[in-house]
This record gives C-alpha cells, structure tokens and sequence, in this order.
C-alpha cells in the first residue's frame, strides 16, 4: 500500500506537534522543595557514625543533601519509600507509592519497579552510593545538591503538594539507621523563569 505524500506530510505534523505540545506541557511544571530532614534510630551508633541533611540556601533553586558515614559495612539491607500527595480534609491522603524493597537490588537497579529503577537511574548524577552492596565503612557517602527534573518523569499536568519519607534499615536485627522526610510541591513554572 502506497501512501500519498499529503498523508505523509499530515501525519508527520501531526505526531510532531503533539509531541511538541507534549514537551512544552512537562516543561511548565518544577519540583520545588520546602523542608528536608533526616533521624536515626541509631542511639548507640552501632552502624550509623555520622549523619547530616538539609537543603541549600539558595530559596529559589531548592535543592537537598545528605551524607553519612557508617561505622561497620552494611550488606543486607532494606530500603523503604513512601510518596503521599496530601489532599483537604475529609479526604483520605493519596499514597502514590509505599515500597519496601531488598537494598542490594535497588543499588544494582535490579528487579525494581519502574518508578524505583528512574529514581536510581536519576540519583546516580547527584551522589557517590555504591552499585552493590555492601555500604563500605568509614566512607562518607552522599547525596548532594539534588533537584528533580520533572522532565525526566512522563508528564504529569497537576500542582500539588508532595511529602516523600525513605528509610535504610538493617534486616537483622531491624534497626532503621536512616531515615529521611521530605516535603516538596510540584508547581507551575512561571514564564519568565523558564529555562530557553
């Protein structure tokens, strides 16, 4: 079957201004971060030496650290993740994702959902973190200057606020060793901040 070049030619303007709009849609929405902090259940720094997170100084261009160090090398451990997109009262919070995953596979990017799998693929720019186990002793590891690219994500078309907890807890005995809060909001891109 041959097709005529004036259907050619509409198809191809049609996929390309969808794809345009859809491109141009994704680029008007930011993660912006508002508050992060992390605890330890660790009281005895049994595995956890030091610790410290925040965010940056910089209230237009939000971004967020962590380090640590731990004092003995860590193998088997779980990684927990749980994204809520807060909604008004009566409303119940929608729980986007609630994930207890095996450590070791999520730092090898094996067997991971979708959504864990680009986030491992997206944190590999921002920190040192091993591709497998174990966490090493006595080096610092780290997150540093971390700023979701919503551009990397499929697109998403809705303003709304963000809270995301994660943990590393160690399997025997259960000891969370990390744990981390972050309240964020995707937000509409004002014009004249758009990047061009």
């Amino acid at each position: 079957m041959k097709m005529k070049p004036k259907t050619l030619l509409c198809a191809y303007l049609c996929i390309y201004l969808n794809w345009k709009s859809e491109a141009k849609a994704k680029n008007n929405l930011e993660l912006q971060t508002d508050n992060f902090t992390c605890s330890t259940e660790d009281k005895g720094s049994k595995i956890l030496h030091e610790f410290r997170c925040g965010l940056n100084k910089n209230a237009k261009r939000r971004s967020w650290h962590m380090q640590f160090k731990l004092n003995q090398p860590v193998a088997e451990h779980d990684f927990f993740m749980k994204i809520i997109l807060p909604r008004r009262r009566p409303l119940l919070d929608f729980v986007l994702l609630d994930l207890t995953t095996d450590g070791c596979q999520l730092l090898g990017n094996r067997n991971q959902v979708p959504l864990m799998r680009l986030g491992r693929n997206v944190m590999e720019r921002f920190s040192n973190f091993p591709k497998q186990c174990p966490f090493k002793a006595n080096v610092t590891y780290y997150i540093r200057g971390f700023r979701l690219d919503l551009n990397l994500l499929p697109a998403v078309e809705m303003e709304t606020p963000v809270n995301i907890e994660f943990r590393y807890q160690s399997k025997h005995p259960e000891l969370r060793w990390i744990t981390g809060y972050l309240s964020a909001r995707v937000q509409r891109i004002d014009e004249k901040k758009r990047p061009k």
